[in-house]
């Protein structure tokens, strides 16, 4: 009886995992048309880093947790990336998407932009509202030669 149990529960996971991976999939495939090019433009805007175009692009709970000071911190860290050129690959985060199940729809994206300065690893999660796409979240940080994150 135990053995049968244990067969059920792991079949059943297995299953909940494949059902996973093909929504995670499919939302993949239904965002990069909409969501990727958003992601260009929104760090083509902001690449200024003066307070106006970033603020504009960022979602009202977002707003609210950062203060003046902050932002201000923030976009003078920002201003040594210089600017944004462009970006080659975005990740999707299928943990995110899967995550988003249980709540807002919040899609996040990782990838290596080119900038002025050389390449910046890009962490980006946006909210959808009316139409368009708001940051969330955004972090940038130095990449290395080897691609990988610098502390």
């Amino acid at each position: 009886m135990q053995a049968y149990t244990l067969r059920f529960i792991i079949a059943v996971l297995l299953t909940v995992v494949i059902m996973l991976y093909f929504y995670t999939d499919r939302e993949k495939s239904y965002y990069s048309q909409s969501a990727e090019p958003a992601v260009t433009q929104i760090l083509a805007e902001i690449t200024s880093w003066e307070k106006e175009p970033f603020l504009r692009h960022l979602a009202p709970e977002a707003r609210q947790t950062i203060s003046d000071e902050q932002l201000e911190q923030l976009l003078d860290h920002y201003r040594s990336f210089g600017r944004f050129y462009a970006i080659d690959e975005l990740d999707f985060s299928r943990t995110a998407s899967v995550f988003s199940l249980f709540g807002e729809k919040r899609l996040n994206y990782s990838g290596v932009a080119d900038y002025s300065t050389g390449p910046i690893n890009v962490n980006i999660t946006l909210v959808e509202r009316d139409g368009y796409y708001l940051v969330y979240n955004f972090t940038l940080s130095r990449a290395t030669e080897d691609g990988s994150w610098l502390f």
